[in-house]
């Protein structure tokens, strides 16, 4: 374990003042997308999901989501509904359904994050390689944790939230 030094302690408190409003803005900037694409900003999630893992089961999306699978039927209901999503019968089983994105769709839907990619990739590119391995073992690490706290939130109070 790190001793704690002012210099640290300064250090951590920038790094989790960065990460707060980090989130914020990126929570704000996912909202304004799922807006401009007449979607909900958990909708708008599910099809980030969808592009990263899909495709894949309903039953799939809602154990990355945390969502009970009702929720996510309704989800999938608005998405197909929009076009951004399809059923299809898996092929190696008939009684399962597949969700898959619509390439036309999926496009539109992550055409409004090109520029913030951009901006990312001009970020990135003033750290090296081992500072981009740390930041990519970070980013790693908090998404599984928050992942994690999100069970945990969920399975305090019962509750799903679509």
């Amino acid at each position: 374990m790190m001793v704690s030094t002012p210099g640290r302690d300064a250090v951590l408190r920038d790094v989790h003042e960065g990460l707060r409003s980090f989130t914020a803005y990126a929570v704000l900037l996912s909202h304004a997308v799922a807006e401009r694409l007449g979607l909900s900003a958990t909708d708008s999630r599910c099809v980030d999901l969808l592009d990263r893992h899909g495709p894949i089961t309903a039953g799939r999306l809602a154990e990355l989501t945390g969502l009970t699978t009702g929720a996510v039927t309704g989800i999938v209901d608005r998405l197909e509904r929009a076009h951004f999503v399809r059923r299809e019968k898996d092929p190696a089983d008939r009684r399962r359904v597949i969700l898959r994105l619509v390439p036309e769709r999926e496009s539109e839907a992550f055409a409004d994050l090109a520029s913030m990619t951009g901006r990312v990739d001009e970020i990135l590119a003033r750290y090296d390689d081992r500072e981009l391995a740390a930041i990519a073992d970070f980013l790693r690490r908090s998404g599984t944790g928050t992942a994690e706290e999100i069970a945990r939130l969920r399975e305090g109070n019962g509750k799903s939230t679509t």
